[in-house]
């Protein structure tokens, strides 16, 4: 094993400039080593650094946060505006509705509902002679949410404007506006007569029931007659196929 050689002359000049260093530090009050950098933390592994003394650390800034409900705008809020009434889509073509009310077997409402006391109560409709069925709106709605409860002649808007039941698209446009929107302007609904001159629909409720108002399902109407000099088309007895299955159901023999 190698001898290592010890010098007998004292320290070093290196050890003794270190020792001052020490020395002057501790005297001082101030630490021997100089306080690493941000970086060196990471460097410095597990070692163990000297405590920091000295000048006092930066005050923290106030934090900014505040809780939502006390959050308040910094600019003023607007001006209130007077309540807005619904007239309707100004780019819409004029229309006429066609009246609803002479095919109305039980109208009059009020020959009946003006000798009964009014009761708002849901309930159970028993013996009345109309339809008694509200299907509509899964729970939400019940009769005098759409009937004027004062005068049963007429509808009402949320609002409790009055509503005549020729105009009933008004009360049906307050929960199925993109419906009645498409409506004003032609995608949704009937047009009476024909496609030219002055516009007449059919109200909502010439097609729906307002009770029941989901389409039922019908019969389809009779074939009309093949023109001389054409086959009959083949039958489709599944009409919910997709039309690439349909076609290779006919076609068997082409591969897609």
């Amino acid at each position: 094993m190698p001898r290592i050689a010890v010098s007998r002359k004292g320290p070093s000049a290196a050890w003794r400039a270190v020792s001052v260093l020490l020395l002057g530090g501790l005297l001082a009050g101030q630490p021997a080593w100089p306080a690493a950098a941000p970086g060196d933390a990471a460097t410095a592994g597990n070692a163990a650094t000297a405590p920091v003394t000295g000048a006092p650390l930066a005050a923290v800034p106030p934090s900014t946060h505040r809780p939502l409900r006390q959050n308040q705008a910094d600019a003023p809020p607007p001006a209130p505006t007077a309540p807005e009434t619904f007239a309707g889509y100004a780019r819409a073509i004029p229309f006429s509705v066609v009246p609803q009310k002479p095919g109305l077997a039980l109208f009059p409402c009020s020959q009946c509902h003006n000798i009964i006391p009014a009761n708002p109560q849901p309930r159970v409709l028993v013996n009345a002679p109309h339809n008694a069925i509200l299907d509509h709106g899964k729970g939400r709605l019940w009769c005098l949410n759409c009937h004027l409860q004062e005068n049963r002649d007429y509808l009402h808007t949320i609002r409790g404007e009055k509503v005549d039941f020729n105009d009933a698209y008004l009360v049906c446009g307050q929960c199925h506006s993109a419906r009645q929107k498409d409506w004003y302007f032609g995608g949704h609904g009937k047009r009476a007569v024909n496609w030219r001159g002055d516009r007449v629909l059919y109200n909502c409720t010439h097609c729906h029931d307002p009770h029941s108002p989901s389409i039922k399902p019908r019969k389809p109407n009779k074939l009309p007659p093949v023109r001389a000099g054409l086959s009959p088309m083949p039958h489709q007895e599944d009409s919910t196929m997709k039309v690439w299955e349909r076609d290779a159901k006919l076609n068997p023999e082409v591969k897609p």
